[in-house]
């Protein structure tokens, strides 16, 4: 039931922001709920399974926007081990520092995305990577307070939270 939750949230982060957030765009600028969603699984589970959910959510987001495949990929991918790394240093209870993280973790995550566009032959300017990646890590930091409580308690006590087979 865990994983069915899991890539129930992972398809919700991917049709949400063509949707619901589209309507609620600041300058076109829309939160990457994908991101949002990979942090917060590296954040709860062990190096090498968020980094894997980084890998997994990063190809299926390149297969399902269908441009440039393994930009997200590896962005996500880099995302899930910085916050893995991060974690061991972060108090996870802190909601504040938890805001934090994810802007920090998620402006370098769309710093990737702007680079790799450019080297994939988009015509950005540099206004508009720093457009992007401030107006998407704050948008998601303002995320925190909001889906964080539900997903932390729900990691730690509910229908996320790893039970071991013996428990099962």
């Amino acid at each position: 039931m865990r994983y069915v939750i899991l890539v129930f949230l992972l398809l919700l982060t991917l049709v949400l922001p063509g949707t619901l957030f589209h309507l609620w765009a600041w300058s076109g600028i829309k939160p990457d709920l994908a991101m949002l969603f990979i942090i917060y699984v590296a954040l709860h589970e062990p190096k090498w399974t968020g980094i894997l959910w980084g890998l997994g959510t990063g190809l299926i987001e390149d297969f399902y926007l269908g441009h440039y495949l393994g930009m997200y990929s590896v962005t996500l991918t880099l995302v899930a081990a910085l916050t893995s790394w991060l974690a061991g240093r972060w108090y996870r209870e802190n909601f504040s520092l938890t805001m934090l993280l994810v802007f920090l973790v998620t402006a370098v995550g769309q710093l990737m995305v702007g680079f790799l566009g450019l080297g994939a032959g988009l015509s950005w300017s540099a206004s508009d990577i720093f457009r992007l990646v401030l107006g998407v890590s704050i948008y998601n930091a303002l995320l925190v307070p909001v889906t964080y409580p539900w997903i932390h308690r729900s990691f730690l006590h509910g229908w996320l939270r790893y039970r071991p087979k013996y428990e099962r």
